[in-house]
């Protein structure tokens, strides 16, 4: 039986499913980080492991994975030459690998020209358009992530430590945060240069519910990304007529801070990634 497999791989975790040749879902899993640009072994160790899993939650421990179709929905997937490593060291019999973002797509809007903005521990945006499928941001954390929980938290961290030296007035956030390291921004950059994105993204929450508790430091970080994630949508090509998600533990953050054009716009989405890897891995099992 050639099986299909879906995954949907980020900076935070991993999620892969096992169908069937008809696309019938018949277990799912979940694993650690898979971010390829971000630590490309510990991606891939990640993702074997789960997909290994989601076949011994389906009751197959030993499949023959050389006659499965397997679509890899991957942050990093648009960087470097990750995907054609990754790729080159999978055993399966038909293998694709994307963007997160594109998976995301057709999970969210199914096969309906559209957009979404999808912003977790990353952000990434996406459009598709007369079947044609393109992608904005996604360049990872040194240079990207506008958005993102990463960034609002490595955010936070620096105004805290800005707090600290006087140049902008402290918060209760900030004031707790230093608290935190016992006072001493010393201890944050110390501790900081350990972090990977989702370490920094374990302060986004705070960052938010800072925010709306009107915190003004948190309000000026959230305001700030709340804008770039606007423009971005625009520069993707968000119409109200179009068909519109916001995705991801921040997409509707987002959503309930952008004007209500965006807001009017937006629907709940059909599925998720691991929905659109399963959808586009069977739609390449069925092609010649």
């Amino acid at each position: 039986m050639g099986y299909i497999i879906g995954v949907d791989g980020g900076g935070t975790g991993c999620r892969a499913a096992v169908a069937d040749n008809a696309g019938n879902v018949l277990a799912r899993a979940e694993g650690g980080a898979a971010n390829i640009a971000t630590n490309f072994e510990l991606a891939r160790t990640n993702i074997l492991r789960t997909i290994s899993l989601a076949f011994v939650n389906a009751g197959i421990p030993k499949p023959d994975l050389e006659t499965a179709t397997a679509v890899l929905g991957l942050a990093g997937a648009n960087l470097g030459d990750y995907s054609n490593r990754l790729h080159a060291s999978l055993p399966f019999s038909k293998t694709h690998i994307v963007s997160d973002a594109e998976t995301t797509l057709v999970g969210a809007i199914g096969e309906a020209d559209g957009i979404i903005g999808a912003i977790g521990t990353g952000s990434v945006y996406g459009r598709r358009e007369h079947g044609i499928f393109t992608q904005l941001g996604g360049w990872g954390f040194l240079l990207g992530d506008d958005g993102s929980g990463a960034r609002l938290g490595r955010d936070m961290l620096h105004l805290a430590i800005k707090a600290f030296d006087g140049l902008v007035e402290h918060s209760p956030l900030t004031r707790e945060i230093i608290e935190e390291y016992q006072g001493s921004p010393m201890n944050i950059v110390e501790q900081a240069q350990t972090f990977a994105p989702k370490d920094f993204g374990q302060f986004a929450p705070r960052v938010v519910a800072a925010a709306n508790a009107g915190d003004a430091n948190a309000e000026v970080i959230l305001a700030q990304h709340t804008d770039v994630v606007r423009k971005s949508l625009d520069a993707v090509g968000f119409a109200p007529s179009k068909a519109f998600c916001m995705l991801g533990g921040l997409g509707n953050v987002y959503l309930e801070r952008l004007p209500e054009r965006y807001r009017q716009a937006a629907h709940k989405p059909q599925g998720n990634a691991l929905d659109g890897a399963i959808s586009l891995a069977l739609t390449l099992s069925q092609n010649k």
